[in-house]
């Protein structure tokens, strides 16, 4: 199973794009769903029992994580009794240290003034260390006892030092993020979330006329100061240039930021027929905030 780390990656879509705070990019807001529908369609929640020695750690750090979610947090016996849902989970902690050598070029041999003067290969005395942490989590709907949401993270973090240098964390602070980045997985998976990120627009010109291309390129500089104005401008633009993969990628965009997410996916899914391979990461994104946008609604009937 994926660590949590690479888990966490794969929900880049999600965040800020690294690199862009110079480049022209769109900045949208939407509502992606979460991985577990079922589990995410309940109202209220109770946090459970969570056995290890690390357990009770882990059940505080979902209940903050949670508390910025439509989820209504019940505790006690009462909370137990009325919410519509329990999780519940079980956490196995271990460490492991083992002492090695190896051979590092170090200086022997200084001046008066502590400048090297002589480095030789040497044997170090060294220690490895390895962390392991694995959640194991279970939601059931009080209601019928189905569970809706069952869910294994395992973590795993392994570092090494040697004499005269120091771990970059202790146990304990090693520990704690494997804690945090957990209770965030376990959010995502049952509840929705409303995320700001920037997207680049796309900027190639080729196969545009030199005076299209102009104006493509001054919309695109347009970004900076007036989004809306520089997605009218392509919307215009569109009646006398066809397939072409930049503007239908940009296009796709300004539907995004506005709501139109039906919209955007037919343009991203055309844009990335005409070359533009943003499309695809545009077409799956528009897919999610759909999904997204239908399970609020659902939400909000039951």
């Amino acid at each position: 199973m994926a660590s949590i780390r690479t888990w966490m990656a794969a929900m880049a879509i999600t965040a800020t794009v690294a690199g862009l705070a110079h480049a022209e990019v769109l900045r949208l807001t939407g509502e992606f769903p979460a991985r577990y529908r079922e589990a995410s369609m309940l109202h209220s929640l109770s946090i459970d029992r969570f056995d290890g020695q690390d357990g009770i750690a882990l059940a505080n750090a979902i209940e903050r994580a949670m508390s910025d979610t439509h989820f209504q947090l019940l505790g006690g016996r009462t909370g137990r009794n009325n919410a519509d849902a329990s999780l519940s989970g079980a956490v196995v902690t271990g460490v492991e240290e083992n002492p090695f050598k190896k051979k590092e070029v170090r200086c022997v041999e200084r001046d008066k003034d502590r400048k090297c003067i002589k480095e030789a290969e040497v044997e170090v005395r060294c220690r490895s260390r390895m962390v392991n942490l694995r959640a194991d989590l279970r939601m059931v709907r009080n209601e019928d006892g189905r569970v809706v949401y069952s869910g294994s993270k395992p973590f795993r973090e392994e570092t090494s030092w040697c004499e005269g240098g120091n771990p970059n964390r202790s146990v304990e602070e090693t520990i704690q993020a494997a804690i945090q980045q957990i209770a965030s997985s376990v959010r995502y998976d049952i509840a929705p979330s409303v995320r700001t990120y920037d997207i680049r627009v796309r900027e190639g010109a080729k196969g545009l006329s030199k005076d299209q291309a102009k104006r493509f390129k001054d919309l695109i500089k347009r970004t900076k100061r007036d989004q809306r104005g520089a997605c009218a401008g392509w919307d215009a633009m569109q009646g006398e240039v066809q397939a072409h993969p930049s503007l239908l990628f940009n296009r796709g965009l300004c539907a995004e930021q506005r709501g139109d997410y039906e919209g955007a996916l037919a343009l991203y899914r055309q844009a990335s027929q005409y070359g533009a391979s943003e499309g695809g990461e545009g077409a799956s994104r528009a897919s999610q905030l759909i999904a997204g946008r239908e399970d609020a609604q659902a939400r909000r009937r039951n």
